[in-house]
């Protein structure tokens, strides 16, 4: 959740101040590196919650009648605030025609079709519910904010049952800990096989942060540390790295933040904070960096800094650099032992095709038409939108996020998601992006993240008042060998709304996640609207590109991937994807259980799906245009 300040009086306040006040042009913008990190507080000695969470009292449900609660977005004041003048649209964003060219390009029936969707946490009162989760090695946590404080409720991965909760977060606090106001946030620490939780104390500036003494959420116990910032940390947002938990927060100046997770681990005192500020943004009153967050098994280069980034809209922020706009990347190097050699350098300004930052204006917060009239909904202009996930291939690192922009320069909102890599010591640059917004829909709130095997998915919101869609919940994707800055897989519906929501506060934000145990499931939550207050939804999909047969070593100079399976029910898949276009017109002989069938070529590749397979070992061979043959066994159960 985002407040307003001052908080207690519930207004908005934008402070207006020249044009020669704004951001300079980025081209000649070198990146700064600040040294010296501010200590915040002093060290934090934890209290341990030993108990099993299922004996705790479970949250009492909110029963239409009583109050409900707004919690009002928090413009900062002051420079961070301040407007320039801008000349609004561009007219079609650049990427639409690309997505229009490569949409409905194949199915993936894994993709199209949710392993598991269920309604997580329902309506507690609160608006919004800043609805997140994260999926570990056995279980699968939720949060949302409550009356009083963060919610959470922990789940079978298989089923989606309830194990635990919903619990109140701040049931395994103390101090001022024991009194929790929300804005949760949930992070699977892999490398570390434990849990992090966090939401706001109401005593001033405080983050409570807890971190799991085991693997075990529910009877494993729980370290909890009060931390203390220096200014209210509005919608903070975590990643887990190997030397820090990292945090990025809504200031006066975008702040960073640096936690020691290595004594967190361990349960034992935590060393003081350590803060950094970014320059501000003219144009927006609401400002955050969002932090990269480690997934996949291979850790980063070793003694690589965190990264986080932050969208710069060129025109929106008094720049003037026509035809593009940036992401910006800032390096936080921290040094717990001499905290005078952490540093903080950025901005390292990476060129993306123009974005359209201004949603109904660069701050209202009013914007998306629901079917029927009602209340407009919060664009969320403003960040990258959680997560910003970092991945490490070996032969090069990823960073894959994603933003909302207008898509026609008439307040249409639609999801830019982007991936970044860096390969042999040298910069982030920018390896593809993409606009999605297929048709009249607004799209926001989004949530990207990619799989062990390069696939990316796309997580979001959808409204549209002009086809009747109330607030829902749908993803996208594409595998690693679609054609770039391309979404061809999908649009798949998790859940429909079926009513308008009736406050503007929609998010703040959702979570896409991939499972740890086979690094290729999707695991997503977000807000619905089943009636006139919201919901939520989890769900969970993954692409048959992941984790399949065969595909490593392809004999096949022509071949890119070949992959079969086995489905449940005894049907077995085939697919092959092949290095270009040349071959689209032939084709490919997929022979399954000496059964040939000759199939087209289409947009480099195709594909079979053959049901009724006995139990037993099946092969499946593939003989490409040139006469090449690869084999796959597969095992049906």
């Amino acid at each position: 959740m985002q407040l307003r300040t001052p908080a207690i009086l519930g207004l908005a306040i934008c402070l207006i101040v020249p044009f020669a006040a704004a951001a300079q042009k980025l081209e000649s913008e070198q990146p700064q590196t600040q040294r010296g990190a501010e200590l915040v507080g002093g060290p934090v000695t934890p209290y341990v919650f030993e108990g099993d969470l299922r004996d705790l009292p479970t949250s009492v449900s909110w029963r239409p009648g009583e109050p409900i609660k707004e919690i009002p977005r928090r413009n900062n004041n002051g420079p961070a605030g301040r407007l320039v003048p801008y000349e609004r649209g561009f007219g079609l964003d650049p990427l639409l025609e690309q997505q229009e060219d490569a949409d409905n390009l194949g199915g993936n029936p894994d993709f199209l079709t949710p392993i598991l969707s269920f309604n997580g946490q329902g309506f507690t009162g609160v608006n919004p519910p800043d609805t997140v989760g994260d999926v570990g090695a056995n279980h699968y946590i939720q949060m949302i904010n409550g009356g009083g404080g963060a919610l959470f409720t922990i789940h079978d991965k298989t089923s989606g049952a309830v194990i635990s909760g919903p619990t109140n977060l701040d049931s395994l606090g103390s101090g001022s800990c024991s009194n929790g106001f929300g804005d949760p946030v949930v992070l699977y620490d892999r490398d570390a096989d434990r849990w992090m939780l966090s939401e706001f104390s109401s005593s001033g500036n405080r983050l409570c942060v807890y971190v799991s003494l085991t693997s075990d959420p529910i009877g494993g116990g729980w370290c909890n540390y009060d931390f203390t910032a220096t200014n209210f940390p509005d919608y903070p947002k975590y990643a887990a790295w190997p030397d820090a938990y990292y945090v990025g927060s809504n200031e006066n100046s975008p702040a960073a933040y640096a936690f020691d997770r290595a004594n967190m681990l361990t349960c034992t005192t935590a060393r003081p904070i350590q803060r950094f500020t970014a320059p501000q943004l003219g144009g927006f009153g609401f400002q955050a960096l969002t932090p990269s967050d480690l997934d996949g098994a291979d850790l980063p280069p070793a003694g690589s800094p965190a990264y986080f980034l932050r969208h710069n809209d060129d025109e929106a922020h008094g720049g003037s650099t026509p035809g593009q706009d940036f992401l910006q990347i800032f390096e936080f190097d921290v040094d717990f032992v001499t905290p005078g050699n952490s540093s903080f350098t950025g901005p390292f300004n990476v060129g993306m095709s123009e974005i359209d930052s201004s949603l109904c204006g660069l701050f209202s917060f009013s914007c998306f038409d629901q079917p029927g009239g009602g209340s407009d909904l919060d664009p969320l202009r403003e960040v990258v939108m959680w997560r910003s996930q970092y991945r490490n291939f070996g032969s090069h690192e990823t960073l894959v996020g994603n933003l909302v922009t207008d898509v026609n320069g008439n307040d249409h909102g639609g999801i830019r998601w982007y991936e970044l890599r860096k390969s042999g010591g040298g910069a982030w640059t920018l390896f593809q992006e993409g606009t999605y917004a297929p048709d009249s829909a607004d799209r926001w709130m989004g949530s990207a993240a990619m799989d062990a095997a390069g696939n990316i998915a796309v997580a979001y919101n959808v409204v549209d008042d002009t086809d009747n869609v109330f607030p829902g919940l749908r993803y996208v994707g594409r595998e690693a060998g679609d054609p770039a800055g391309t979404l061809p897989v999908g649009e798949v519906s998790l859940v429909e709304g079926s009513a308008r929501n009736n406050s503007n506060r929609y998010g703040d934000y959702s979570s896409l996640n991939v499972d740890p145990e086979d690094d290729c499931t999707f695991w997503f939550t977000g807000e619905h609207n089943p009636g006139g207050s919201w919901s939520t939804r989890i769900g969970k999909f993954r692409f048959d590109s992941c984790g399949g047969g065969g595909g490593d070593e392809i004999p096949c100079a022509d071949v890119d991937r070949f992959q079969a399976r086995c489905r449940p029910g005894g049907t077995l898949q085939a697919r092959v994807i092949f290095t270009d276009t040349s071959h689209d017109g032939d084709t490919a002989t997929i022979t399954i259980d000496s059964t040939d069938n000759v199939l087209p070529i289409i947009n480099d590749r195709a594909q079979i799906s053959m049901p009724g397979a006995a139990p037993g070992s099946h092969t499946i061979s593939l003989t490409d245009p040139a006469g090449c043959v690869a084999d796959v066994v597969v095992n049906c159960t």
